[in-house]
């Protein structure tokens, strides 16, 4: 059987065409990044990465700001199941997020200072550079919430 050659401009065209694909794409959505995960008086505890998971978000620990006398390498004691003793660097604490109109609901966080998990919405400042984070058990209006700023 005789083996067909493959057109020379066949071969540059489709390189073209991997090079080009994330831009073709679009841009990604703007809750993706990183973000400064602040509590309620502003203290930053954690670098939070989120990522796009073919349409629902996850946030994972990148970065840890330990208080003074905390462990350098915490681990998630308080956690259940698979997390249990689990590193907190580069612990899922976001997942299942998903965009509802102009804001994000649907999703779960984890406070891995209880092992507690609760439903999450959260919203993008006008500018971008700030997420509104509300975590509740049930009733939104009863859960807590924080600001995360967007690291560069």
């Amino acid at each position: 059987m005789a083996k067909t050659p493959i057109p020379r401009i066949l071969v540059p065209l489709l390189m073209l065409l991997a090079a080009l694909q994330p831009a073709l794409a679009g841009p990604p959505d703007p809750i993706v990044g990183t973000w400064a995960a602040a509590d309620e008086d502003g203290d930053v505890g954690a670098l939070v990465s989120i990522v796009d998971k073919g349409g629902t978000f996850e946030g994972r620990i990148t970065k840890l700001f330990p208080a003074p006398g905390d462990p350098a390498n915490p681990t998630c004691d308080k956690c259940t199941g698979a997390r249990m003793g689990a590193p907190l660097m580069g612990l899922t604490v976001v997942e299942g997020l998903r965009r509802q109109g102009a804001g994000y609901e649907g999703g779960r966080i984890l406070d891995p200072d209880t092992g507690t998990q609760y439903q999450l919405k959260a919203q993008l400042g006008d500018d971008g550079r700030t997420l509104t984070i509300r975590a509740f058990a049930g009733v939104a209006l009863l859960g807590r919430t924080q600001t995360w700023r967007r690291q560069p």
